[in-house]
């Protein structure tokens, strides 16, 4: 079939794939690493295969349209998130209103998690992809070509004509993660690798995971909780060093590899084997990667991994709070809590030491968040001195027990799904706790955000970054030329949740405007 996979429009430069999708303050945008993956499957089993990522190319509805008019197009393969669902669906509605023909399979997190509830928002939507999808999508495929029944392809969700929705089996993980292409050849053939840009990496970049799965059950974290599972899956050495020799060959404007496992080290052994197979190699691609500030790496693993090419983990250190680590279940054993800020310190000034630099993730807003605790989130971060930071409300997404612990305190009292971002596409949290709002966790974020990257001791830290590394100059200007506007207003919540009369915003769903 001629199957189009689409990352749909929305606001500009809006990474559905990141783990809490939005428009980001520091200008990240995300591959759509999932959707070229399956894209990349579909073309190994003999599909005419085109992929399109909207938000990266300014494509907009009627872009769309005129593709799949030009390119005479059979079936769409479209992702979504839980912030873009309504218009994701308007959209595939625009779409179908200009072929009738078209076959469309929807695929992401939120309709994984809610999938009978995305059917019932719209009669024009025929099925939707539970997990991960590649072979789902490959499957739906196949029957799509040959008219079988659906009822045979496991992991689907689908709308038979009578109107009953159907529930297939689910689709067991992928055991032998090289059996699936490389995404990089995909991102190659299809995307400018310009568009996309890490805060905190050099670019321009590309990113692939080396393994699947998370064996920690952190009650915020997505994809564990609802695509990838928490048994951990790997892609062979040998598999993951071929392709960082297929980047380093094929794309030579590449200057950074981010590795978007959920979490790198999880096997010190393997991720040694690997670091070693890299140097044996002699890669000279630096990689950044997912990590864990309580996995008690040695200086020895971490100078290795350095000597590989690690130049920066990007870390959920989340809380400087002890109860509130404790509260979204960080750790698998709770004695360890206690320690998570020692070990948090410990593990900074051991990457310090390597010569691996550290992104700081914060968060504020869990469930046993209180003002007090927050302080002691943005003290914390200002201590452990990471590289880059960031600092969002929390996002409870479908599919999560953060979610599921919220709705049954009622702390989440907005049912519109495009309240989970301001009118600019920003991240904007619906969890009202109860001596907390959700506006003053944003504004707490704001401040937060200008108290860390606007010390004097940080802007003389970045000045000597920069003079140092040319490399590193443009990654600082490039990320702080996109940052100081949201430095100097804010995120602008108050504007955003209001409308031009003063009122409160209606849960009304808006139209898909965007992109038209």
């Amino acid at each position: 079939m001629r199957v189009l996979f689409l990352n749909p429009p929305f606001h500009p430069r809006f990474s559905r794939e990141q783990r809490s999708p939005a428009v980001t303050k520091s200008g990240t945008l995300y591959y759509p690493k999932w959707l070229a993956t399956a894209a990349g499957v579909a073309i190994k089993n003999g599909h005419e295969v085109d992929l399109l990522d909207c938000p990266a190319a300014g494509c907009s509805v009627q872009g769309v349209i005129d593709r799949i008019s030009g390119k005479n197009i059979d079936a769409v393969v479209c992702d979504t998130s839980t912030p873009s669902i309504i218009n994701d669906i308007n959209v595939i509605e625009s779409l179908l209103s200009a072929k009738r023909s078209l076959h469309v399979l929807m695929v992401g997190r939120h309709v994984s998690s809610m999938p009978r509830e995305t059917l019932a928002m719209s009669t024009a939507l025929e099925a939707v992809a539970i997990r991960e999808y590649e072979y789902t999508v490959r499957d739906w495929l196949e029957a799509k070509a040959c008219g079988a029944d659906l009822c045979g392809v496991d992991g689907l969700v689908w709308r038979k004509p009578s109107g009953e929705v159907i529930s297939n089996s689910p689709r067991a993980p992928i055991e032998n993660l090289d059996e699936l292409p490389f995404v990089t050849e995909v991102y190659k053939r299809f995307l400018r690798t310009p568009d996309y840009f890490y805060g905190h990496s050099l670019w321009p970049l590309v990113v692939f995971d080396t393994s699947r799965g998370c064996p920690y059950h952190c009650s915020f974290c997505v994809y564990p909780q609802t695509f990838s599972g928490h048994k951990m899956r790997y892609r062979s050495v040998s598999n993951v060093a071929d392709e960082f020799e297929f980047v380093a060959r094929e794309m030579p404007e590449i200057k950074t590899v981010m590795l978007e496992d959920d979490t790198f080290i999880i096997s010190k052994p393997r991720t040694l084997e690997l670091a070693k197979e890299l140097i044996r190699r002699e890669n000279k691609l630096p990689f950044d990667a997912n990590c864990r500030a309580d996995i008690g790496a040695e200086t020895e693993l971490l100078s290795t991994l350095h000597k590989a090419g690690a130049r920066l983990f990007c870390v959920g250190f989340e809380s400087g709070d002890v109860e509130v680590i404790n509260g979204m279940k960080k750790n698998n054993d709770d004695r360890r809590d206690a320690k998570y800020h020692e070990e948090a310190f410990r593990f900074v000034r051991r990457c310090r030491e390597s010569g691996i630099m550290v992104h700081g993730c914060f968060m504020v807003g869990n469930l046993n968040e209180t003002p007090t605790s927050m302080e002691k989130t943005l003290q914390f971060a200002k201590k452990l001195q990471p590289d880059t930071a960031q600092f969002f409300p929390i996002m409870v997404y479908p599919g999560t027990t953060a979610y599921d612990e919220a709705k049954r305190r009622n702390y989440i009292q907005i049912e519109d799904w495009n309240a989970w971002l301001t009118k600019d596409g920003l991240h904007n949290s619906v969890v009202t706790l109860p001596n907390i709002t959700h506006e003053e966790l944003v504004s707490f974020c704001d401040r937060a955000r200008r108290s860390f990257y606007l010390s004097p001791s940080y802007l003389m830290y970045k000045v000597k970054q920069s003079l140092k590394d040319r490399r590193e100059l443009q990654r600082n200007v490039k990320g702080f030329i996109t940052l100081s506007k949201y430095l100097l207003r804010g995120s602008q919540h108050q504007e955003a949740m209001r409308s031009e009369d003063g009122s409160p915003p209606s849960t009304a769903p808006r139209p898909s405007s965007v992109g038209v």
